[in-house]
């Protein structure tokens, strides 16, 4: 039998029984002493929800592996903004770090060696903020090391510490302050690329956007944050599809990607920012076609901020 690990593991699940029993598979292959699982309640006027969020609750007496179980389920649905964010604080709540693994994030097993490593290696380096798991890099290997720094805080499979989720506001109090001051010009130099996230901040600050995760980038980037991304992909989203929340279409190639295992963490020699490929992603998924805001605008007056809300979102999660 392997070593179990000690880094407690948060899964989030909701409606999609399916992939999330593949995922538990790779927890399984862990074994995490301690084990999270948040599930959020069926949404009104979805009649299949009922049945597949009673199916994910199930899954857990599919838990075969001596650990500890702790459960927070949901009556009714939160929606993605408040269930993600209220189950993540939750799960800080009792842990000092840990992993977090949505349903639709297959993890390679070297996932879990690679953020255990590096949540104690960084345990007391404030500066870091975010270990990411995936990489879409293009084949690109930057540094000397097993993974890079970047401020992009890629979420399909991530680590992090309570002292630095407790920098996270969901509501963005700050943020009137952070546009009054138009300090998303001293984050990116790229006109296209602050347009791109200022409409984003500016979506989830007014409520148009419901989601959680534009506010964790916020966070990390107002406090000077970084984020760990590996040189090599260790997750694969297999979540698209039209039951998906926002991953509809996978129109940037980031679905399915393979697996690719690593052999040993090595720590680069240089705590600083890869700056080429913090450009890169923003280049590739964070950046502002010319004439997108007519487009933009078009979509919401025929169909209304559900279409936004999806375009948005596909450019986010990876």
């Amino acid at each position: 039998m392997s070593t179990q690990s000690d880094i407690p593991v948060l899964f989030i699940l909701f409606n999609r029984p399916d992939h999330a029993r593949q995922v538990l598979d790779q927890i399984r292959q862990a074994q995490p002493l301690e084990l999270y699982v948040a599930i959020d309640g069926p949404r009104p006027n979805h009649p299949t929800d009922a049945e597949k969020v009673a199916q994910c609750v199930a899954l857990l007496d599919e838990i075969d592996w001596p650990c500890q179980v702790h459960r927070l389920i949901q009556s009714c649905n939160l929606g993605c903004k408040k269930g993600v964010s209220t189950a993540i604080t939750w799960f800080f709540e009792q842990v000092e770090m840990g992993i977090i693994l949505e349903d639709d994030c297959l993890p390679d097993p070297t996932f879990f060696t690679f953020c255990r490593e590096n949540l104690y290696y960084h345990q007391h380096n404030p500066s870091v903020m975010h270990i990411a798991g995936v990489n879409f890099q293009g084949g690109q290997w930057h540094g000397d090391g097993s993974y890079f720094y970047s401020k992009m805080c890629h979420i399909w499979g991530w680590a992090s510490w309570r002292r630095a989720w407790q920098k996270y506001d969901v509501e963005m109090a700050t943020y009137p302050t952070f546009r009054e001051f138009n300090l998303i010009n001293t984050l990116f130099a790229d006109p296209k690329v602050q347009e791109y996230w200022q409409d984003a901040f500016d979506g989830v600050y007014t409520g148009h956007i419901d989601t959680w995760d534009y506010q964790w980038c916020y966070a990390i980037w107002v406090n000077y944050g970084l984020c760990i991304c590996p040189n090599q992909n260790l997750i694969s989203n297999i979540g698209f599809g039209q039951e998906a929340t926002h991953t509809k279409e996978d129109t940037e190639s980031t679905a399915n990607r393979p697996l690719q295992p690593l052999v040993e963490v090595i720590h680069p020699r240089f705590l600083i920012e890869n700056r080429e490929a913090t450009d890169y992603t923003l280049r590739k998924f964070f950046r502002k076609p010319n004439g997108i805001r007519k487009k933009m605008e078009n979509i919401t007056n025929k169909s209304g901020l559900k279409t936004v809300k999806t375009t948005f979102k596909k450019h986010l999660l990876p």
